[in-house]
């Protein structure tokens, strides 16, 4: 049983975590300017914010649920802020630099100059997006009564779901790492300042889509 809800965890990871949006567009041009690691961990940011959300939708944590339900206006302009300004610093990026091989340790990237706070600014940046999405707790809760999840679960099924959930989710960053990460070797400078370009605006896009869907709230 046990196995069963870890893997119904995973499938609802893979479904629900498909990389859309800013944070999608912010991995990949992490992986392009600083490597497989920086981006990987940015996508692991968002994969903690869905765990978080996953875990108020599972565990039946109606405060926390009611509150941020309560208060998503302002913690959306939060989230809408804080894209335009990614999407303002990514348009501004003109180098890509030369990172570690995402087959080596991350420690590798840690131990560059300012490698290590780069890498935690990384996690909290998507952390931030991702978590002033409170209507993502409803997300859940739609998608748990699909696969019959209707809180009569034991600790031990909950645990292993929300576990799947974060193993589903870390797959799809680790993916696009990799990928994109073998793709960088033939992207130009020119074509990377292009490409930051239409990150950012992508980004500011996006930002202002969630401003106007808190004015609407």
């Amino acid at each position: 049983m046990l196995e069963n809800y870890l893997m119904r965890g995973f499938i609802i990871g893979i479904v629900f975590g498909v990389p859309a949006g800013a944070v999608g567009i912010l991995s990949i041009q992490r992986v392009l300017s600083r490597g497989a690691a920086a981006g990987f961990v940015t996508g692991l940011g968002s994969s903690v914010a869905d765990v978080f959300y996953a875990c108020v939708g599972v565990f039946g944590i109606t405060v926390i649920s009611d509150f941020l339900l309560r208060h998503q206006h302002l913690i959306c302009m939060v989230g809408c802020l804080a894209v335009i300004l990614l999407g303002i610093q990514c348009f501004k990026k003109k180098k890509i630099e030369k990172p570690a091989d995402f087959f080596q340790k991350v420690q590798d990237e840690a131990k560059r100059p300012g490698g290590f706070r780069y890498l935690v600014s990384c996690f909290l940046s998507s952390f931030v997006i991702a978590i002033t999405n409170p209507a993502a707790i409803l997300s859940f809760m739609v998608v748990f009564s699909m696969f019959r999840i209707g809180g009569t679960e034991t600790v031990g099924e909950d645990i292993q779901l929300v576990l799947g959930i974060f193993c589903g989710t870390c797959f799809w960053w680790l993916l696009i790492a990799v990928v994109v990460s073998c793709i960088r070797k033939r992207v130009t400078d020119n074509f990377y300042l292009k490409l930051n370009r239409i990150f950012g605006i992508l980004m500011v896009l996006f930002g202002a889509g969630i401003g106007v869907r808190a004015l609407l709230i």
